[in-house]
């Protein structure tokens, strides 16, 4: 069963006389238990709806015509908990205050399949695979880490057996369901031969496994009683760098892709130059941090003409970012200066919240942004759109507005492209305060264990 929270005016639901509140049980006689049973079997052009109404049963048909939708807004669905409890689990690593929606445990194959989010696949079972199988909720992203069976037990932090990750793998791949996988880089772990066997065996099932990311684990100063993890150091990710280029050679000579794909970080702590678009083939995971910075620098390449005028009034900027974007955002801000009427100052923030080993612009938060530009000249101060939600709010739970009074320094968001975000600032400057930052899953860090507020 699901609520409808809000009907659209003028659309299917409106006219076939649903309300907010009603609560639809079956459709052509199939149980709803969420929005995606919702999307599955309301795909029909004949729908018998069974809906409940203040304790009233009620039957609805309705008619549509192909790609009409119904107009309809639901409730959230409530999520799986995650069962883990990860050695590098970033929620662990956090400190309280920050914004409600962090400490929730998620480990949710839907959220997967609608968002993109990492799941381990260790709280489902066989009628839930069979699901994902039947209704054919494909792509779903992976969180395998290693495929040693007690190796991954040991680093998801589980007392209790689980099914081993690649029988999962197998079922999925033999019905169709194209998957793509993360391995969380921890050294000493999963690392080495580990790695390569990983690597190895995952393969066996491509193109179903379509891809593998290897990113770094992300370590706090907050990892209190926890177990002693070693950072990725440069020297460690160049070792990195040049086994995903082994293995990445050896599968484009194979499987005609590369199958193993660096997160952007490892390139940027090493100081190595983004390969080019060619080497991440289809991007298949540019959301989780894999050629973002490729994309952003074409992007930058190819759109920047339009700002060739510069703005049409003098305009001080500060271009905020993390440690590690710095290198590729102070080349950007020599083009920008050479712009008449612009000035632009790269405005590196460190991560004092979460430790200077952090070095992302996504896990920046509104303290340190605040006081990084506390009193600063700046006309405008330009944030990295990963580091704002879509509702406009920091890590660390700061509106725009309220972060604009923190520094005394007007701020708008940007998105991934960098010179368009620029030239609609420069026409318009009323600020943009929504971003497209994420959730730490979706970041690629394992959400676990923790209260929901």
């Amino acid at each position: 069963m699901i609520a409808i929270r809000s009907v659209e005016a003028g659309s299917l639901g409106e006219r076939a006389g649903f309300r907010s509140g009603d609560r639809i049980h079956r459709i052509n006689e199939e149980e709803i238990g969420d929005l995606i049973d919702f999307q599955v079997h309301s795909s029909e052009l004949l729908l018998d709806i069974s809906v409940e109404r203040d304790s009233e049963f009620y039957d609805l048909r309705v008619a549509r015509v192909a790609g009409e939708t119904m107009g309809l807004a639901f409730e959230e669905m409530p999520l799986r908990r995650c069962d883990n409890k990860c050695v590098f689990c970033f929620l662990h690593q956090m400190p309280g205050g920050m914004r409600r929606s962090l400490y929730f445990e998620d480990d949710d194959y839907r959220l997967s399949f609608i968002h993109g989010s990492y799941v381990t696949l260790t709280n489902v079972t066989e009628k839930h695979i069979d699901r994902i199988i039947n209704q054919g909720l494909s792509p779903q992203y992976i969180s395998v880490h290693a495929t040693d069976p007690q190796l991954r037990q040991a680093m998801l932090g589980r007392k209790r057996d689980t099914v081993p990750i690649l029988d999962r793998i197998e079922k999925l791949a033999t019905h169709g369901i194209q998957m793509h996988a993360q391995v969380v880089l921890c050294p000493g772990l999963n690392d080495g031969l580990q790695l390569c066997r990983t690597l190895h065996e995952l393969s066996v099932y491509y193109p179903f496994v379509r891809s593998v990311a290897l990113a770094p684990v992300g370590l706090t100063r907050f990892r209190h009683h926890l177990p002693d993890l070693r950072p990725v150091t440069p020297e460690l990710a160049a070792e990195y760098l040049d086994q995903c280029g082994f293995w990445g050679d050896a599968f484009l000579s194979e499987l005609g892709e590369r199958f193993v794909y660096p997160a952007d970080e490892l390139f940027l702590l090493v100081g190595r130059g983004i390969p080019p678009g060619e080497h991440y083939d289809t991007f298949p995971q540019i959301e989780n941090g894999v050629g973002m910075v490729r994309r952003f620098l074409d992007s930058w390449k190819q759109h920047k003409g339009q700002l060739n005028g510069g703005p049409p009034r003098p305009v001080h900027l500060a271009l905020v970012t993390g440690v590690l974007a710095s290198a590729f955002i102070e080349p950007i801000a020599d083009e920008l200066n050479a712009l008449p009427s612009l000035r632009a100052d790269v405005v590196t923030v460190d991560n004092e919240f979460f430790g200077r080993g952090i070095t992302v612009s996504g896990l920046l938060t509104g303290v340190d942004i605040a006081t990084q530009l506390r009193g600063g000249p700046w006309d405008v101060a330009l944030l990295p759109p990963n580091c704002i939600n879509g509702d406009g709010l920091t890590l660390d739970d700061l509106t725009v507005p309220q972060l604009e009074v923190e520094c005394g320094v007007p701020i708008t968001v940007s998105d991934y492209d960098l010179a368009s975000s620029l030239s609609a600032y420069f026409s318009d400057p009323r600020a943009a305060v929504a971003g497209k930052g994420r959730q730490l899953s979706e970041l690629g860090f394992t959400i676990g264990r923790g209260k929901d507020g």
